[in-house]
């Protein structure tokens, strides 16, 4: 992206596929920003996703896109997912901006890996996908989901409507489009506040990042090696929990959470910051997002 020139489409992806979505994109002459998705979760702020009018995903896995989609449904702009594997080119448009009632990504369920990027996908397919999903971007808005499928260049395509699940849990309150509020992560009042504050102690919160609650062994009780996972985001756990150092056993009783009062964050966090991009609340029966600023970096040289 050039210097000075604001992204109008957001990129989530690295290698092949991401650089031809950016190539088409500024052959139309739209300007773009490209996030890796290993690292766009710290990188790609809530305010200026709301800034574009749609973010793409080139072939991601399947975590990054459940947590790009859920980022894109609050900032309430266009979503475009393209991926290359066994089933060829798969397109997908979530027109979140302009249709609130659209079906989301998780309405047909997580892709499985498979499904996602080939290992070794064929330079012709690759060009073809990037300027599918470049002019899908410039065109999202409007009415319904879809997907187009094209198992293979010399096959005609599909292109069908994605329907809305009921009770799809990533598509309820207040994940689409609520009033966005950027603010400081503390999470206790100033003292010339604390006698009004304490009324909204049971005003209930949903982090983006599920928290570590607690991790014990059925036989030994709390693990010592896991304590300093306890208010972590679940997402910096292995993928193997390690078993018992004591019995052996596994796997660990992990207790997760996403859902808390101010209260219970207020206990659990005092004046440090929460683990999480932002926090939904409905206030008022209105949906309110709370942007959270990053924690500061540590000064170098600090303990």
């Amino acid at each position: 992206m050039s210097e000075g020139i604001a992204a109008r489409v957001v990129v989530v992806g690295d290698g092949a596929l991401a650089d031809e979505v950016v190539r088409n994109l500024s052959l139309a002459g739209i300007p773009s920003a490209v996030h890796r998705p290993a690292d766009f979760w710290t990188t790609l702020r809530l305010s200026d996703l709301q800034d574009c009018y749609c973010a793409v995903a080139a072939g991601c896995d399947p975590r990054s896109l459940r947590r790009l989609n859920s980022l894109v449904q609050v900032a309430g702009v266009d979503f475009v997912s393209v991926s290359l594997g066994p089933d060829g080119i798969v397109l997908e448009s979530f027109p979140y901006g302009s249709d609130a009632e659209c079906a989301c990504f998780e309405c047909a369920g997580p892709p499985a890996p498979t499904d996602v990027v080939a290992a070794m996908p064929d330079p012709i397919a690759t060009g073809i996908a990037g300027a599918l999903a470049a002019a899908a971007a410039l065109q999202c808005s409007g009415h319904g989901a879809r997907c187009l499928s094209i198992p293979a260049l010399v096959a005609a395509g599909t292109s069908t409507a994605l329907q809305r699940r009921d009770g799809c849990p990533a598509c309820a309150p207040p994940w689409r489009g609520p009033r966005v509020i950027r603010t400081r992560n503390r999470w206790t009042a100033r003292a010339g506040l604390t006698p009004g504050a304490a009324a909204l102690d049971d005003q209930t919160v949903r982090l983006s990042d599920p928290i570590v609650l607690g991790c014990e062994c059925p036989h030994c009780g709390p693990i010592e090696v896991l304590a300093g996972a306890i208010n972590r985001p679940v997402s910096e756990l292995p993928d193997q929990a390690p078993a018992c150092p004591g019995c052996g056993a596994s796997p660990l009783r992990i207790e997760v959470g996403d859902e808390f009062s101010l209260g219970e964050l207020v206990a659990r966090f005092g004046g440090g910051p929460v683990p999480a991009k932002f926090a939904l609340a409905c206030i008022g029966g209105n949906a309110v997002c709370f942007d959270l600023e990053p924690a500061a970096a540590p000064e170098p040289g600090a303990d």
